[in-house]
């Protein structure tokens, strides 16, 4: 008789090389719909198709692994599941006990520890300015919040490396703030920003924003703590001048976390991700600079407040750009050190 196993087809006096191919071809079929989905993959098998026992229900017919088909059917799709690698469970077959093969279903564990890691080469491939000491100084602390912050693909570890190696060279700096007069009034005098700065008649094209970096010069020239708390002043979350938040939540970190609302902002998303370790960066903002880790960990914050991962898994390095910076500085070696980091990466 016929085996009506497969539907419409017939086994009866089928050659070898028949029965391998249909057998080829179903498990072309398990291997395309697992690589999407492993649990449809198995279903594809052990359900309306009927190839093998569930490997997953001891009670599926002869135990895990143990094919419902009878004759040379049944026999060469465990073969093949054996030998291509593809069988979902350590099965006891016709031939014998075998050892495990084939994709194992992924805990989020062990999808963890197959995270793409930060290493020291990558960092200096992203910028060679650095010594090999100093990146394997802050390999850990840089792995440590990358994972915390689910940057841990290919594609965003790249982008992310790429635009902080941009934006600061992964040195952990604060905000200096001490400018001769016409730089200060280039970087924080006029409308519209530096662009609107005419050097020739030290004034602005669209007019002033802070008339007092003109009128009182003196107070403000290379003096940063007064320049900050007026540059600052009124935004951000920040005080007034006078309350001098201005300066005391100035730039800090490897990407310059600026304002009181954003330090507060790093304390809980910190908090939240390292329960054990609790911090309250606007009562101490200097631990962005004393305790290096923390100004590690800035950069890492700002990066995912600003939907840098969304951005870096469409690579597109214009948007990442624009949201990591703003605009579109340096846009041109922010490439350059992205394609440096991917070609390490393989990607």
């Amino acid at each position: 008789m016929a085996d009506k196993s497969l539907p419409g087809k017939s086994v009866t006096n089928k050659s070898f090389h028949d029965l391998a191919r249909e057998t080829k071809n179903a498990v072309i079929s398990f291997e395309e719909i697992a690589k999407k989905d492993l649990r449809k993959g198995i279903d594809y098998l052990t359900g309306p198709f009927g190839r093998i026992a569930d490997p997953r229900s001891p009670s599926g017919g002869g135990g895990p692994g143990y094919c419902r088909l009878p004759g040379p059917v049944g026999i060469g799709v465990d073969l093949a599941l054996l030998l291509l690698g593809l069988h979902p469970a350590a099965p006891t077959t016709k031939f014998g006990t075998v050892a495990a093969q084939g994709p194992p279903v992924q805990t989020p564990a062990a999808a963890a520890d197959q995270s793409v890691k930060i290493t020291a080469e990558l960092l200096k491939a992203a910028d060679a300015t650095n010594t090999d000491t100093y990146y394997k100084g802050i390999v850990d602390a840089m792995n440590k919040y990358a994972q915390a912050y689910s940057i841990n693909t290919k594609l965003r570890v790249a982008h992310f490396l790429a635009q902080i190696g941009t934006e600061s060279s992964f040195r952990i700096v604060e905000e200096n703030g001490s400018y001769t007069a016409k730089r200060m009034r280039e970087i924080f005098g006029c409308k519209g920003g530096s662009k609107n700065y005419d050097a020739a008649s030290d004034d602005c094209n669209l007019g002033r924003l802070r008339d007092k970096l003109w009128s009182q010069e003196t107070t403000y020239t290379h003096n940063s703590k007064n320049l900050l708390s007026y540059a600052y002043a009124s935004r951000m979350g920040n005080g007034d001048e006078a309350s001098g938040d201005g300066y005391k939540y100035r730039g800090r970190g490897m990407i310059q976390l600026t304002g009181k609302d954003n330090y507060r902002a790093f304390t809980n998303a910190h908090n939240s991700k390292n329960p054990n370790d609790s911090k309250d960066f606007v009562a101490n903002p200097d631990l962005l600079i004393t305790s290096p880790e923390y100004g590690i960990e800035s950069a890492f914050y700002y990066w995912d407040s600003n939907g840098g991962n969304a951005k870096a898994d469409t690579d597109d390095v214009n948007a990442v750009t624009l949201a990591v910076n703003g605009g579109y500085n340096g846009l041109a070696d922010r490439k350059a050190r992205l394609e440096n980091v991917k070609k390490l990466l393989g990607v």
